[in-house]
């Protein structure tokens, strides 16, 4: 492979014209150079269309495909991946950006051992962003079963991501955990390289991809009914818990002692204090968000 492959970062959008430009500057203004761009309309009834077209008219590396109706995210990632020009593909939620190196970052660390490459992220609240997932670690299927350790986006072989089965337009939500399983159990263990470099921004009030607590739920068992027979009793532990955390029920302390997973730990332990001080957790995600 090229020592600068190209790459292709497809960006599923619909109706977030503004937020979208910050998702398209932060890809333009990478430090790697060799890319390509490929945004798909879910349907966009807004003037997303227009916003394309002046960005395409200054810059060559930009494609653009509209889709008549909401086909949903993993349909529009799938249609730019199966149509990319480049050999390595990685992704970007049009509400979301990256950092200036980290397309350089994840081209630096491909390498074919490993199913792919992906990094921790950032997840900002408005006022503050906390890293997470940012510490280096081979992901192997056990760690993966666990919990979904390459968060949302990861650089990989398009061929792979194309002969793994691409993106399950079935599932309601765990899409991007379901994907990278896939690619892990096809191609063996993943590479997550320290810091992070993708930036997920929670302080908008439009909608995120996986909706509604029965979507997430309902996503969740069909991940569970797909990769349980893979699952050792600690990976079950913890997908035990991510249901229950799913649900948005108060975790009692008898909860707490069934549902408690070591890999989980810290996420356990948050949502515990603010199941039982509710105020005190709102008060700090305000703080966080500088409202």
């Amino acid at each position: 492979m090229s020592k600068s492959p190209l790459v292709t970062v497809w960006i599923p959008t619909l109706n977030r014209r503004d937020m979208l430009k910050r998702a398209l500057d932060s890809v333009l203004t990478q430090s790697y150079s060799n890319i390509e761009i490929y945004i798909v309309d879910n349907g966009s009834s807004d003037d997303t269309e227009d916003v394309v077209a002046e960005y395409m008219a200054k810059y060559g590396n930009i494609r653009y495909h509209k889709f008549d109706e909401n086909k949903g995210a993993c349909a529009a990632r799938n249609f730019a991946i199966t149509h990319a020009k480049g050999s390595l593909v990685t992704g970007l939620d049009d509400d979301d950006e990256f950092l200036p190196e980290r397309i350089k970052d994840l081209v630096n660390a491909y390498d074919e051992r490993f199913s792919f490459v992906c990094t921790g992220y950032f997840w900002d609240y408005g006022a503050y962003r906390k890293a997470r997932t940012s510490h280096g670690l081979e992901v192997n299927l056990h760690e993966q079963l666990n919990f979904n350790q390459a968060s949302n986006q990861a650089l990989v072989s398009k061929q792979r991501i194309i002969d793994a089965g691409l993106f399950d337009e079935g599932l309601t939500s765990c899409q991007d955990w379901d994907m990278w399983t896939r690619l892990i159990i096809k191609y063996g263990p993943a590479l997550r390289i320290a810091g992070a470099s993708y930036i997920v921004h929670t302080a908008h009030d439009k909608p995120r991809i996986t909706g509604s607590i029965s979507n997430r739920l309902k996503g969740l068992e069909q991940f569970y009914s797909k990769h349980q027979h893979l699952m050792s009793e600690q990976n079950k532990k913890c997908f035990k818990f991510l249901r229950f955390y799913n649900t948005e029920k108060r975790l009692g302390l008898i909860d707490f002692g069934r549902l408690f997973c070591w890999p989980i730990k810290d996420k356990v332990i948050r949502y515990f204090i603010s199941s039982h001080f509710p105020k005190l957790a709102e008060k700090r995600l305000a703080r966080l968000r500088n409202k």
